[in-house]
């Protein structure tokens, strides 16, 4: 954004060093610089989202394997009221991240109805937003993955695991 301050700066001193004699070039040059201002904010939201939609098929995962353990005969109460109340976070993960999609506006139509300087602002609060969406999905799988037992982690090997962490951290290859 200083960056961005500092070119339109330039290209002022730019227009009044002219004595504007090329002011179509100047304005053409400020608007370039917004709307690239504009992409990028717009692509580091947008990282967020898709970092979220990634993880939109563990939640069904979870939330199916949950349901399976709800369901199962002779469950005791707090146990059901556990997993049920992960399913239920699961949902909400879920709703947030689809509520936010259904909300969000496309660059081109917030480009039509408002300045950069409300562009920047409404972009840099969506991004504020979907980290909350994509935390609140990590938060609920990982709830999830705790009381149906699953181990879902990396180890930054880029190995697929099967172990148990029970004792000492032991891999099974």
């Amino acid at each position: 954004m200083r960056l961005l301050s500092l070119f339109l700066i330039f290209c002022l001193g730019l227009f009044t060093a002219c004595g504007g004699e090329n002011t179509a070039a100047v304005e053409e040059a400020a608007v370039e610089a917004a709307q690239a201002a504009q992409q990028e904010a717009h692509d580091l939201m947008m990282e967020g989202h898709d970092r979220a939609m990634g993880m939109m098929g563990k939640i069904t995962a979870a939330q199916k394997a949950l349901q399976e353990q709800i369901d199962t005969e002779g469950i005791e109460a707090s146990r059901k009221d556990l997993l049920t109340a992960a399913y239920e976070q699961l949902e909400d993960a879920h709703d947030g991240m689809m509520t936010w999609m259904g909300e969000i506006k496309p660059l081109d139509e917030l480009r039509a109805s408002m300045n950069n300087e409300a562009i920047i602002t409404y972009l840099k609060e969506e991004t504020a937003d979907i980290a909350k969406v994509e935390s609140d999905i990590m938060s609920a799988i990982a709830k999830a993955n705790e009381l149906l037992g699953v181990a879902d982690h990396d180890h930054g090997d880029g190995a697929d695991h099967d172990h148990d962490h029970g004792d000492g951290h032991d891999h099974k290859h």
